[in-house]
């Protein structure tokens, strides 16, 4: 049979190579998967023309007073409370190439990440919208959605992540009572910088210039929102203090086996 201070000794060091293993094994933290769309403020957002495949597209300029491009702020975790917002824009971006027509869109930032932050994976958008509008003939619409990394200032300030176009089709795409659109995309492990933001959008586009439409958001009722997977680069340690949880604990345990020796040795004396 061992000495008892050999046997302490042992379950002492059992222990702190469990306490060790724990202590440094980082735990993903629990990264918020869900983000509801607000209207808390607005951004002002300039874009000069560009050109999306053989399409043409002339310049954005969002602001509050623009009737055809917003941007809210901000998308966050907090589930809306309130009667919400409506908004109505008119389709009036100019897009020219093989089929020419008009857009508008809608759009929520995040809060600008305090870190360098890397996503992957799905990506799905829940938008809320409606629109009266009537369309003559040969007149149609689609709706689209969108993922980009956005930051308002420096070069380069807008990347686009990916995106989602519905068919085009004669008509109007979007029903007339509030209904939710819903779809999914894709962040294939995409790095964004300290002070970036996720920029989620929607809209319309259509070949009737002023074609209307209404977005829902910030309400219990009509909870535009995004579901985006969790951040697998963001780790805290269980136990930051591990190695000083350690020492301590080894030297607490070696002064018991000391002063156990101590009392043997006085009492075979």
């Amino acid at each position: 049979m061992w000495p008892r201070n050999s046997l302490q000794l042992f379950l002492a060091t059992i222990i702190l190579s469990a306490i060790m293993t724990v202590g440094i094994m980082p735990v993903q933290a629990q990264a918020m998967t869900t983000f509801y769309f607000h209207d808390n403020t607005e951004l002002g957002f300039s874009y000069p023309s560009f050109q999306v495949g053989n399409y043409q597209v002339s310049p954005i300029q969002a602001n509050p007073s623009s009737t055809s491009a917003r941007i809210f702020s901000t998308a966050n975790a907090t589930a809306p409370t309130s009667s919400g917002a409506n908004v109505t824009l008119s389709a009036l971006i100019s897009v020219s190439g093989q089929q020419s027509g008009y857009a508008a869109f809608l759009a929520w930032v995040t809060k600008p990440f305090p870190a360098t932050l890397t996503l992957n994976g799905s990506v799905t958008m829940h938008v809320w919208m409606s629109s009266n509008d009537s369309l003559g003939f040969l007149q149609g619409s689609e709706f689209f959605m969108g993922i980009a990394d956005y930051s308002s200032s420096g070069s380069g300030s807008f990347q686009l992540l990916d995106d989602y176009m519905s068919n085009p089709g004669f008509g109007n795409v979007i029903a007339k009572p509030p209904s939710e659109y819903v779809e999914t995309m894709n962040i294939n492990q995409h790095q964004f910088g300290q002070g970036d933001m996720i920029m989620f959008f929607a809209g319309v586009g259509s070949n009737q210039q002023g074609y209307t439409f209404t977005v829902y958001f910030d309400n219990p009722q009509y909870q535009s929102r995004a579901d985006i997977p969790a951040d697998h680069g963001l780790t805290v340690a269980e136990f930051p203090n591990a190695m000083l949880l350690t020492a301590s604990a080894l030297f607490i345990v070696f002064v018991r086996v000391e002063r156990e020796t101590r009392k043997r040795v006085t009492r075979q004396s």
